[in-house]
C-alpha cells in the first residue's frame, strides 16, 4: 500500500499513527526518494474523490508531510506551487478548508511570502469560505482562524493593502466571523478583527464592525473544570474590551450601549460596563469623550452617589477622572462644560451634609482634581466658597464635620497635584513652580482658623469632628509651601498641647492624629519642629519621675516618631541621650530607664538616624550604645544599678545589632578589638530583678550583649580561626541549671549562631569534638540541657544547607530521641524550635540561609516521624504527635501540600492530646487544619466524623484555651461549605445543638467564632428543607 492509503486506513482509527506515517513520507521527500510532483499526483485520485471525508483526510495526508517537512526542504519554485494547489482546492471545495489552512501555515514556516501572495491568500479565505460558521468542527475553524491571525500578525502592511478603499471585502470580512461560540476561537477572532478595528477605514462597515463583538458583551463564559486550554472569563472580557475601546468611531454606538447595559441589576454586568468605558475613554480620540462627556457624568454619578459596592463607585470615579484628564486636550471650553455640572451637583449635597451623598461628593471632588492642577484649581474655586459659607452659617457640628470631611478629600486632592507643580526644562532647571499661586492659598488662612478652632475648642466628646480637623491641618502642613512658618507654629502649639496635657484614654485617636500632624510639620518646616516642638516635648521627660507616674510616655512617644524624619533624628538622639544620663544620675525608677531604652530601639528601628558611607555612624555605638552595655552587664562604674536588667541590656543588644551589621569589615574590627573582653566574662554574674524573680543567684548578662555582638559580626571577623574558647563558654553556660530563662535561651540561641556563621560544616564534628567530647554522641545524653544544646548545634547546621550527610546523621538521632522515656518530651518540644524563625538567624545579619533548608528538613522528618508513629507506644506516640506539629507551625502550606495525604492522620490525633501544656500544639494542628479545609478539603472529608468530633470537642471550656476553642470553631464553620453536602448533612442537627456551648463561652473571640460557625451549618439546615421542598 501506498503511504496516502496507508494513511487514509489510520486517520479515522489512529491519529497517532497516521501522523507517524506522514512524517515518514516527509522524511522520504527530504532524502528525494520520492518527488514532490509524485507525491501531490498519489493524492489526486482521493482529492477528486466523490467521498468527502477520503478528500478531507488526503488534504490533511499533505498538511502533515509539509508540517513535518525541515524549513529548507522545498525550493521557492515548489512552495509557491502548492501554495496555487492549496488555494485551489478552497476555491473548489469546503471540504478539508481547514487542512488547507494547515498546510498554508506549514508553508508560511518555510520562508516569508510575498505581499501578493498574502492577499490572494486572505481574498480566498474570505471569499471562498464565508461564513466561518459554515464549518461545524471547532478544531477545523479554529485551524482556519490561526492562519488568518498568522498573516496579520506577520503582514500586516499588505492586509491593510488589500483591504484600502474594498468596502465589499471589509464587509465581507466583517460578516465572515459572525456566530462563532467557542471561547477558544473567540480569543483568535478578537485579536483578528482588533486589527481592522484599530488600523481599517472601516466606512459604512463600522456599525456591523462594533455589533460583532458586542453581541458577545457581557461575557459570561465559565470554564469547565480541568479546562487545558485553561481559557478564563477574564482572558475574553479583556479582548473584548480591547476591541470595543479600540476605534473612536464606534463612539456612537458603545456609549449608549454600555451605559444602558449599566442599568442591569447584575453587579457583574455592572463591573463589566465600567471597565469598558474606562477602556474606551482613554482610547477614544479626546474631541469624540467631549460629545459625550455630561452624558457619561449624568450615568456615572449614580454609582458613586447611590453606591451599591464599593468597587463600582471606585470604577465610576475612575471613569470620571479619565474624562476630566482627556478634555484638555481637545479645547478648554469641553472641559468646563463638563466640570460646571459637577461643581453645581456636588455644592447642592453639601448644603444636606452630613448625608451619604454629601460624603460621595467629597468622593467624586477628590477624584476629578486629583486629575490636573487646573482641574484642582477649577474645583476649588467653584466649591470651597461655598463650602465656607455653610460651615460658617451652620451651629451643628454634624454638619460642620461632614463639611470637614469634604475639605479633607479637596486638600487630599491638592496634595496629590503638587508634585505636578514644577515645571522644568530639558535640563532638569526649574522654570514654573505654582507652589504659591494655585488656587487653594486664597483661603489658606481661614481654613487654618476653622481647623485650630475646632481642634481646641470643639467638645472633648467630639472626638470624629476634631480628628477630621486634625487630618485637615496634616494635610495642609504636607502641601508644599502652603502654610506659613506662624501658622505652622500656631498647629505645633496646639497638638503640642493635645500630647501633653489631654488624658489617656478615649482621646487616644487624637492624640495619634496631633502626633502625626507634628511629624507633617516636621518634614516640612524641621527647623520650626526643632525650635517649637521638641523643647515641649523634652520638658516633660523628668529627670527623675515618681514611681507609678507615667505622665511622660506621650511625650516619649511622640519624640521617638519624630525621628522618622531626619533632619530631627539626630536632634532628638541628642535629648534623649541627656535624659537617660540625667535619669541614672537621678536613679530613677528602671521603668523610666526602660521606656528612654525603649525609644531608643523605635528610633533605629524605624526612625532616619544619619548614615555615612550606606551605614549608620559608627558614633551611635562607640558613643553611646557601647558605655551603656558595658555599664549594663558590669564592665563599668554603673550610676544606676537599675540599668543591669536582662530587659535592658537586651534592648541595648538589639540596637547593637541595627548599628554594626552594615559597617565595614574593618569598623567591625575595630569594634571587635575595644568589646573582645565581654567575651572573656561571660559567667560573671550581675544581680537582676530577674534573677531574684526565678530565685537564681544571678544574671550573665555578658552571654546577651555577646550574642547581639556576634549576630551583627560578618564571618570573616575570625578570619581562619574557629572562635573555640567562645563556643566551649557558650556550651558551659547552656548546660549549666542555675541560669535564668533569658540566659539559658540567649546562649542557646548563641550556639546556633556561632555554629552558622564561624565555624567551616565540614569541620564541625572536629570542633565540637574539641569543644566538648561525646556531645553528639546521643546514646551518652544525661540531661534535658544536653538536648537543647544538640537542637542548638543542628538548627546552626540545618538552617545553613551545607553538610547534608551531617546534617542528616544528627537529625536522624534526634528523631531517635522521641523514644526516650526520659527525654522523649523536651525532644518533641525542641523540633518546634529547630524550624522557628529566629530574627538573629537572618541574611541581613550574615548568616547562611539556604532556602530549602526548612524542604530537606521536613522531608527527612514527617517520613521518618508516619513510620514510627505507627508502632510507638502511647508515650512515644504524643511525642510525635507534639513534635510534628511543632515542625508544621513554622512550614509554609506549599512545602506540606505533597505530604497531606500522609501527615493527615496526625493532624486529626494531635487535636486528641488533652494536657493543658499541649495547647499550644492543638493551636498548631488547628492552623494547618484549617489551611488544609481551604485549600484541599478533599483530604480531609473521608475523616469527616472523626474530624467533627475533635472539632466540637476543641470547642469545649475548660479544657481548652481560648485560642484552640476559636480556632477548633473557624475549622468548623469551613466544613458546611468545603465538604459536599452529602457528607456533612447526617452530622448537622447534633454540629448545631452542640455549638450552642460557645455561644455562652465567656471570651469574646470564642462567642463571636461560634455565632459565625453556627450560622453556617443552620444555612446548611436551610438548604436542605428547600431542596425536601
Amino acid at each position: 500500500m501506498s503511504d496516502i492509503q496507508l494513511y487514509l486506513v489510520e486517520a479515522t482509527k489512529n491519529k497517532d499513527e497516521a501522523r507517524r506515517i506522514a512524517q515518514e513520507t516527509a522524511a522520504k521527500l527530504e532524502r528525494k526518494q520520492i518527488q514532490l510532483l509524485a507525491l501531490v499526483e498519489s493524492i489526486g485520485e482521493y482529492i477528486n474523490n466523490d467521498d468527502a471525508t477520503l478528500r478531507s483526510h488526503s488534504l490533511a495526508f499533505l498538511a502533515d508531510v509539509l508540517d513535518a517537512l525541515p524549513l529548507r526542504a522545498l525550493s521557492l519554485q515548489h512552495r509557491m506551487l502548492l501554495t496555487e494547489f492549496v488555494l485551489s482546492r478552497i476555491q473548489d471545495d469546503s471540504e478539508g478548508t481547514a487542512s488547507c489552512a494547515k498546510a498554508l501555515m506549514a508553508l508560511e514556516k518555510m520562508s516569508k511570502r510575498d505581499a501578493e501572495t498574502v492577499k490572494k491568500i486572505v481574498s480566498t479565505m474570505i471569499e471562498s469560505t464565508n461564513p466561518l460558521k459554515q464549518f461545524k468542527l471547532q478544531a477545523d475553524r479554529y485551524a482556519i482562524l490561526q492562519l488568518l491571525d498568522l498573516l496579520l500578525a506577520k503582514y500586516r502592511k499588505a492586509v491593510n493593502e488589500r483591504a484600502e478603499d474594498d468596502f465589499d471585502f471589509i464587509a465581507n470580512f466583517v460578516s465572515y466571523f459572525e456566530g462563532e461560540k467557542d471561547p477558544r476561537n473567540l480569543m483568535i477572532v478578537f485579536s483578528v478583527v482588533l486589527v481592522p478595528m484599530t488600523e481599517w477605514n472601516l466606512g459604512p462597515s463600522t456599525q456591523d464592525m462594533f455589533d460583532l463583538v458586542f453581541n458577545y458583551f457581557p461575557i459570561t463564559f465559565k470554564p469547565p473544570p480541568g479546562d487545558p486550554f485553561r481559557i478564563t472569563a477574564q482572558d475574553l472580557k479583556d479582548r473584548l474590551r480591547a476591541c470595543i475601546s479600540s476605534n473612536s468611531d464606534f463612539a456612537p454606538y458603545s456609549f449608549p450601549a454600555l451605559l444602558d447595559k449599566l442599568d442591569s441589576s447584575s453587579m457583574n454586568t455592572k463591573r463589566d460596563v465600567l471597565q469598558a468605558l474606562i477602556a474606551c475613554i482613554g482610547n477614544y480620540e479626546s474631541r469624540t469623550i467631549s460629545l459625550y462627556s455630561v452624558t457619561l457624568w449624568d450615568a456615572l454619578k449614580f454609582e458613586i452617589l447611590n453606591e451599591q459596592e464599593q468597587d463600582l463607585a471606585d470604577s465610576s470615579l475612575e471613569a470620571l477622572a479619565l474624562i476630566a484628564r482627556q478634555l484638555p486636550l481637545a479645547s478648554e471650553g469641553a472641559l468646563t462644560a463638563y466640570l460646571k455640572p459637577i461643581v453645581k451637583e456636588c455644592n447642592e449635597h453639601l448644603e444636606d451634609a452630613p448625608t451619604k451623598q454629601s460624603e460621595a461628593a467629597g468622593k467624586i471632588l477628590n477624584g476629578i482634581a486629583k486629575a490636573t492642577p487646573d482641574i484642582a484649581d477649577f474645583i476649588i474655586k467653584g466649591v470651597v466658597p461655598a463650602l465656607l459659607t455653610l460651615f460658617q452659617s451652620s451651629e451643628s457640628i454634624a454638619k460642620r464635620r461632614g463639611l470637614v470631611e469634604v475639605l479633607n478629600k479637596l486638600l487630599e486632592a491638592v496634595e496629590t497635584v503638587s508634585a505636578q507643580w514644577q515645571t522644568r526644562d530639558e535640563d532638569g532647571i526649574i522654570t514654573k513652580d505654582r507652589a504659591t499661586a494655585h488656587a487653594l492659598q486664597a483661603f489658606t488662612q481661614e481654613f487654618v482658623n476653622i481647623l485650630l478652632q475646632a481642634v481646641m475648642s470643639a467638645p472633648k466628646s467630639e472626638i470624629s469632628f476634631r480628628l477630621f480637623s486634625l487630618q485637615g491641618l496634616e494635610l495642609m502642613l504636607k502641601i508644599r509651601q502652603l502654610l506659613s512658618t506662624s501658622d505652622t507654629e500656631r498647629v505645633l502649639d496646639a497638638c503640642t498641647d493635645i500630647v501633653i496635657g489631654e488624658a489617656s484614654g478615649s482621646n487616644d485617636e487624637i492624640k495619634a492624629g496631633a502626633v502625626n500632624t507634628i511629624i507633617a510639620a516636621a518634614r516640612q518646616h524641621p527647623k520650626t519642629a526643632t525650635e517649637k516642638a521638641l523643647p515641649a516635648l523634652v520638658a516633660q521627660l523628668p529627670d527623675n519621675p515618681e514611681p507609678g507616674i507615667f505622665t511622660y510616655e506621650a511625650a516619649l512617644e511622640v519624640l521617638a516618631k519624630l525621628s522618622v524624619e531626619p533632619t530631627l533624628a539626630d536632634t532628638v538622639i541628642v535629648r534623649l541621650k541627656n535624659k537617660l544620663n540625667a535619669a541614672k544620675r537621678q536613679n530613677a525608677p528602671r521603668t523610666y530607664i526602660l521606656g528612654l531604652l525603649t525609644a531608643f530601639l523605635f528610633i533605629f528601628t524605624n526612625g532616619s538616624p544619619s548614615r555615612e558611607d550606606g551605614a549608620l555612624r559608627l558614633t551611635y555605638f562607640t558613643e553611646t550604645i557601647q558605655p551603656l552595655m558595658e555599664e549594663a552587664i558590669g564592665l563599668a562604674k554603673a550610676e544606676n544599678p537599675l540599668l543591669s536588667s536582662e530587659v535592658c541590656v537586651d534592648i541595648i543588644g538589639r540596637i547593637t545589632t541595627i548599628v554594626l551589621r552594615d559597617q565595614t569589615q574593618h569598623s567591625q574590627n575595630q569594634v571587635f578589638t575595644t568589646v573582645e573582653r565581654i567575651f572573656d566574662t561571660l559567667q560573671a554574674q550581675e544581680s537582676t530583678p530577674e534573677a531574684a524573680a526565678q530565685h537564681k543567684r544571678g544574671s550573665k548578662l555578658g552571654v546577651i550583649a555577646s550574642l547581639y555582638l556576634h549576630a551583627s559580626f560578618k564571618p570573616a571577623l575570625y578570619q581562619d580561626e574557629v572562635p573555640e574558647k567562645l563556643l566551649k563558654s557558650l556550651i558551659d553556660i547552656s548546660l549549666e541549671e542555675d541560669n535564668t530563662s533569658l540566659i539559658h535561651t540567649s546562649a542557646l540561641r548563641h550556639v546556633t549562631l556561632v555554629v552558622n556563621k564561624f565555624v567551616p560544616p565540614t569541620s564541625l564534628e572536629t570542633v565540637i569534638n574539641r569543644v566538648k567530647s561525646g556531645l553528639l554522641d546521643l546514646s551518652s545524653v544525661t540531661s534535658s540541657n544536653e538536648v537543647s544544646l544538640l537542637f542548638a548545634v543542628a538548627k546552626g547546621l540545618i538552617i545553613s544547607g551545607k553538610n547534608s550527610k551531617l546534617a542528616s546523621q544528627i537529625s536522624s538521632q534526634l528523631l531517635g530521641l522521641l523514644e526516650s522515656k526520659q527525654f522523649g518530651a523536651i525532644a518533641a518540644e525542641c523540633f518546634g524550635r529547630l524550624m522557628a524563625a529566629d530574627d538573629l538567624l537572618i541574611k541581613d545579619n550574615h548568616c547562611n540561609i539556604s532556602g530549602l533548608y526548612k524542604q530537606r528538613t521536613y522531608n527527612q522528618c514527617y517520613s521518618a516521624i508516619t513510620a514510627s508513629v505507627k508502632t510507638a507506644d502511647q508515650d512515644s506516640k504524643q511525642n510525635y504527635l507534639i513534635a510534628m506539629s511543632g515542625i508544621l507551625r513554622n512550614l509554609p502550606y506549599e512545602i506540606i501540600r505533597p505530604s497531606l495525604s500522609t501527615i493527615s492522620p496526625l493532624l486529626l490525633q494531635s487535636l486528641d492530646l488533652k494536657d493543658l501544656s499541649h495547647q499550644k500544639i492543638k493551636a498548631s494542628a488547628l492552623v494547618t487544619t484549617e489551611a488544609v479545609l481551604v485549600h484541599d478539603p478533599e483530604i480531609l472529608s473521608e475523616h469527616a466524623a472523626s474530624l467533627i468530633t475533635r472539632l466540637l470537642n476543641s470547642s469545649e471550656a475548660p479544657a481548652n484555651h481560648e485560642e484552640v476553642r476559636a480556632g477548633a470553631l473557624r475549622c468548623l464553620k469551613l466544613l458546611p461549605a468545603q465538604f459536599k453536602q452529602e457528607t456533612v448533612i447526617p452530622h448537622r442537627r447534633h454540629v448545631i445543638r452542640k455549638l450552642l456551648l460557645p455561644l455562652d463561652d465567656k471570651k469574646r473571640s470564642v462567642r463571636s467564632e461560634g455565632v459565625r460557625c453556627r450560622s453556617a451549618w443552620l444555612a446548611l439546615d436551610q438548604e436542605d428543607d428547600e431542596d425536601d421542598g
